[in-house]
């Protein structure tokens, strides 16, 4: 599987980033080639995992960082709670997962009532 199958980009506005997982494999690990993807969309500011098909919703579903001169600092990395997300962000997240149904199906993780959530709410 080659590695940039494992997330998506999706920039939300000039400073604030989203990588959804696409598979149960955390795109964390993959930190190295994340940044270089962040460098060449010439992006700074903060990203948001959203790593709900690797953890599920888990209290560990979202982690935030900081991204300097298109380097993600490790040490701002946290873990968010979903109510701390703007408006904005949690629609973009719902529109991901209903425009890309086929990765939540595919899931093992989640739950099936949880899927058809996603994908039909």
């Amino acid at each position: 599987m080659n590695i940039k199958e494992l997330y998506h980009i999706e920039r939300i506005s000039e400073n604030v980033v989203i990588i959804f997982c696409t598979t149960y494999i955390n795109p964390i690990s993959y930190l190295p080639i994340i940044e270089q993807e962040l460098s060449k969309i010439n992006f700074n500011g903060k990203i948001i995992f959203d790593l709900l098909l690797s953890n599920g919703y888990s209290s560990n579903r979202f982690v935030k960082a900081d991204v300097y001169e298109f380097k993600v600092n490790r040490r701002s990395m946290s873990v968010v709670d979903s109510s701390s997300l703007d408006d904005l962000l949690i629609t973009k997240i719902h529109e991901f997962y209903k425009s890309h149904p086929y990765l939540v199906e595919r899931n093992h993780i989640l739950f099936d009532e949880e899927k058809y959530h996603l994908i039909h709410t």
